[in-house]
């Protein structure tokens, strides 16, 4: 079959485009969530259930076993062995050595890293090393080694997929979110991939394999008359080496005056005239104002408090009830939301469950080396006494205890020590029988503590000891050991935990999806050190939120910005768009860096030079993102329907600001 590009003018009247007959009846996958929402939310029926999906539901859904935890896990640690076992590079084994902490301390990094080679299917014998940093000469011998192997099975990506699997993989997608979905009427010879501006390379793949039996349609928004600023999807497509076909159609001008948006329309209108050169055909109806914030702090409390609004609206979808919807070019601001509000971040996470603060705290103390607990932090020992799994007559006892004593532990380095320490507070109690002296040593906390507190924390400390090494004594050592832990770990849950202890209903839901979760990795056939385990906690422990529950942020980013103007057009008089952080730093610079670490845009376009189109439009679209926040930008107010609101913060540090200088002229 084939891939095409259409254009659309009018995001509103999609359905009046020539092409609509063709796609309005096929699988339609958006870049975005919140581009769903807001096709469904615009043109209602026409864009119904599960037909309408994300582009990572795709390749979840046609790539089962790359996107499992199981898979990932594997990779893990199949990298980490590499890492730990000495292989041989052209590095020194200095050079070696030191990278090679490097990359165990950047883990998550280079697992990505090789994960998009993979994807993209890099050929070793076409790279030129002398071009490469040392850094990615080693994760070239990763990969290398990897491809050599027998691990390469736990890296297989299918380069080809069956037209039967491909329907599969669709059927699947459209079954992800809505599992009762009838696509028995839905046209499977057609899918459109809507709005997409970072490919990723896994997507690409996905394309081209779909292409091969059915036509592929990639949809984007185009103005002409702001070619400039379109001109980054324009880069990025025209990598796809095929025509871009761009309708007739009516271009958006601004001319009702008496429309609530028109101020903010206008003024899109005259910043795409202004980066078109034509300066002088501007027309300044009213000056627009522009927020104001001393630092990110302050900005966190504004936005805190329209959120805190919401809430008392609407205490089950507060985002929903948000009086201004907003955009930041840097949504770092999340960072300090999610202290205030950490139940819109996701539902509380096992982790975050003082049942698991003790599994990463006694993960934290498990010395390896020496099979034993070391005490780096002595709060790891007061979150494994709070977390109710040890024995204590009353509930916080143990912490209580520990609270009073905390000074007697100071410097112990494991508990052994703390146990000796305790000992002597008995001793000195139990021998101590002049008044005075008594009435002295009772003026110090530790011993104030009653003889029963003191046993009850000693058996408490021991059962830690004995609970540490039932998971972890002899890790290392033993063949197969990630799977010997996650049965453990899967058993302890089950028969000490969910059976035994009397728990909320939000909590047993929570450990029962845990166990689900550990269903798929605890047969894993691997083994790997210590630190991998500890890095790959949170892949089987920490739970995705149910559906509708909460969003991942308050603050969206920009590329959220296309699919929340759609809703703007029924609530007009009572929406507000807020653009915020707008100066040339956060617009203009990308602070996520553009390829995983060690690879950079030299790795991609000096070292090697691939003719294959899914990798050129891959890095294109990486070098494209400072480029796409711009084109957002003006989109969202060119087609917003509401009221709107700019803002940028002053201060980055040291460091003062100015508004993004399009605003400034």
């Amino acid at each position: 079959m084939s891939i095409v590009i259409y254009t659309y003018h009018d995001p509103y009247k999609i359905d009046q485009e020539p092409y609509w007959d063709e796609i309005k009846n096929c699988p339609y996958f958006c870049s975005a969530q919140t581009l769903v929402n807001g096709l469904r939310s615009h043109y209602k029926e026409k864009f119904d259930g599960g037909r309408v999906s994300t582009v990572k539901i795709l390749t979840d859904s046609l790539y089962v076993d790359w996107a499992s935890t199981a898979w990932i896990v594997k990779q893990h640690t199949d990298i980490d062995n590499i890492i730990n076992s000495g292989f041989s590079t052209d590095l020194s084994e200095s050079e070696r050595i030191n990278i090679g902490r490097a990359f165990l301390f950047n883990r998550d990094d280079v697992f990505t890293s090789i994960r998009t080679m993979f994807e993209l299917n890099v050929d070793p014998s076409a790279i030129l090393k002398n071009k490469l940093t040392k850094e990615q000469r080693f994760i070239l011998s990763i990969y290398q080694k990897i491809l050599d192997s027998e691990m390469k099975k736990d890296f297989y990506l299918a380069r080809s997929l069956a037209e039967e699997e491909i329907d599969e993989g669709l059927r699947r997608a459209m079954t992800a979110k809505q599992e009762d979905y009838d696509f028995s009427d839905v046209n499977l010879d057609t899918i459109v991939i809507h709005g997409v501006h970072q490919f990723s390379p896994l997507l690409l793949r996905a394309i081209e394999e779909i292409a091969k039996y059915k036509k592929v349609i990639l949809l984007i928004n185009y103005q002409e008359q702001y070619k400039n600023i379109y001109q980054t999807w324009i880069d990025i497509y025209s990598a796809f080496d095929c025509e871009i076909q761009n309708f007739d159609g009516i271009e958006y001008y601004p001319v009702d005056v008496s429309a609530v948006s028109y101020d903010g329309n206008l003024l899109a209108h005259n910043i795409g005239k202004l980066i078109g050169g034509h300066k002088e055909d501007i027309s300044v109806r009213k000056p627009y104002e522009i927020i104001e914030f001393d630092n990110t702090t302050e900005f966190a409390s504004y936005v805190a408090k329209v959120f805190e609004d919401a809430e008392k609206k609407d205490p089950e979808h507060p985002m929903n009830a948000m009086k201004e919807q907003i955009y930041a070019a840097d949504s770092s601001v999340n960072d300090i939301l999610k202290v205030y509000f950490p139940e819109q971040f996701g539902e509380r996470q096992f982790l975050n469950y003082p049942l698991g603060h003790f599994f990463i705290a006694i993960a934290n103390m498990w010395d390896s080396e020496t099979n034993g607990i070391i005490i780096s932090d002595i709060n790891d020992i007061r979150e494994c006494l709070g977390a109710g799994i040890l024995a204590e007559a009353t509930t916080g006892r143990l912490v209580s205890t520990f609270g009073k004593l905390e000074a007697l532990f100071d410097g112990c380095a494991s508990i052994d020590d703390m146990l000796s320490r305790i000992k002597k507070v008995r001793k000195n109690k139990k021998y101590v029988s002049d008044e005075k002296r008594q009435e002295y040593l009772g003026h110090i906390s530790y011993y104030s503590v009653s003889s029963i507190e003191l046993k009850e924390l000693e058996e408490a400390l021991n059962e830690l000891e004995e609970l540490a090494s039932f998971f972890y004594e002899d890790f290392e050592k033993r063949p197969s050991n990630f799977r010997r832990f996650y049965k453990k770990l899967k058993q302890y849950l089950q028969e000490e935990i969910l059976e035994e202890r009397e728990l909320s209903e939000e909590f047993t839901d929570i450990i029962s999806r845990v166990l689900s979760r550990l269903d798929e990795v605890e047969n894993i056939d691997a083994s790997a050190s210590f630190e991998c385990l500890k890095s790959t906690m949170s892949l089987y422990l920490v739970q995705e939120s149910k559906p509708g529950k909460s969003a991942n942020w308050i603050v969206r980013n920009f590329e959220q910005i296309d699919g929340d103007v759609l809703r703007t057009y029924k609530e007009r008089d009572n929406s507000i768009l807020h653009f915020a952080c707008l100066t040339d730093e956060d617009i203009n610079s990308v602070k996520q860096r553009e390829f995983t670490w060690p690879l950079n845009g030299d790795f991609f376009e000096v070292a090697q030079n691939p003719v294959d189109w899914k990798y050129q439009v891959y890095v294109k679209a990486r070098k494209e993102y400072k480029n796409f926040k711009r084109y957002a930008l003006i989109y969202g107010l060119e087609f917003n329907r509401g009221n709107y609101k700019l803002s940028f913060v002053k201060r980055d540090g040291d460091q003062e600001r100015e508004p993004y200088y399009l605003l400034k002229i």
